[in-house]
């Protein structure tokens, strides 16, 4: 979703795109820490394209506090992202699976909720977290002067408000709620207990348990027939 390249870049990367086929994978995405309730992994949908990217969907919801606003932004899962739209000869430069990636699927989210007066805010988000993350500060700089450029017309899109589970990548999955006004969750001023928060279990938009119906057992009612005859049988024997 991040615009990092003008679109006739983007129909020439989309042109040189290979046919997708329906393999699910997870994605080893660099980051400073192991994949984990803090950072889960996508996983890439092969099935699917958006102006020749592959697109990538979360198999846990993704929490992130910004230090700078103390924000907690939580990505539902089965969230589709593209993460940063970096072409191949860019990417020496800025790794679009690498560290950058995960700050980027908060900043997708951002865009994709549209809050009033706050793409600004969005993009400042972007590279505190990109920084975070471990993407280095020439990179960082460079990825968000390109989003404040050229960001403007990806922010609130309705089209990117889209969720698939990986396993049925060919259906579109109901969103897990409405979209809301905000991408803000709750405040927590210098993200102070926000780790502690997250590893206590808690999540921001709780999973409905799958209810299996089980039919009840099935019992075999005698035969009429039969309980009459043993019964005459009987009465005959003792007589």
């Amino acid at each position: 979703m991040l615009k990092l390249l003008p679109l006739a870049l983007l129909a020439i990367v989309a042109g040189c795109a290979t046919a997708p086929t329906k393999e699910t994978v997870y994605v080893p995405v660099i980051a400073p820490t192991p994949p984990s309730s803090l950072t889960p992994q996508p996983i890439m949908l092969f099935n699917q394209l958006k102006n020749g990217r592959k697109l990538f969907t979360l198999n846990a919801e993704f929490p992130y506090c910004d230090p700078g606003t103390g924000r907690v932004i939580v990505v539902p899962k089965w969230y589709v992202t593209d993460f940063a739209s970096v072409p191949w000869y860019g990417q020496s430069f800025i790794d679009p699976q690498g560290p950058t990636a995960r700050a980027a699927i908060v900043h997708d989210w951002l865009y994709t909720i549209g809050e009033p007066g706050k793409r600004e805010e969005a993009d400042a988000i972007f590279y505190r977290a990109m920084i975070k993350y471990g993407v280095p500060e020439y990179q960082a700089r460079i990825a968000y002067n390109a989003v404040r450029a050229g960001g403007q017309n990806g922010y609130g899109l309705a089209s990117d408000w889209a969720f698939v589970d990986p396993t049925r990548q060919d259906l579109r999955q109901p969103a897990p709620f409405a979209k809301p006004r905000t991408g803000t969750v709750r405040v927590m001023p210098k993200c102070v207990g926000f780790n502690e928060l997250v590893q206590s279990g808690w999540r921001a938009y709780p999973e409905k348990p799958t209810i299996v119906s089980v039919p009840p057992p099935v019992i075999e009612k005698p035969d009429s027939s039969n309980w009459i005859s043993d019964s005459l049988f009987k009465k005959k024997k003792k007589t």
